[in-house]
């Protein structure tokens, strides 16, 4: 009776800890999809800024 209530709590844990690192994992790839994301529309901001058109319109409080 002890034995198998040690299996069920070991496979429990090992399932428990497959889904943890699953989860890690998943939000890992969704932070350099936000990253990729960011740095991409850094990139448009500074064409926007350097933009003499986009800058005049800003100064003029447009």
């Amino acid at each position: 009776m002890n034995d198998s209530l040690s299996i069920i709590i070991i496979l429990l844990s090992i399932a428990g800890l497959s889904w943890l690192s699953y989860t890690i994992i998943d939000q890992q790839k969704q932070i350099v999809k936000l990253e990729q994301q960011l740095q991409y529309e850094q990139i448009k901001y500074k064409i926007i800024i350097n933009d003499p058109l986009v800058r005049d319109a800003m100064e003029a409080g447009g």
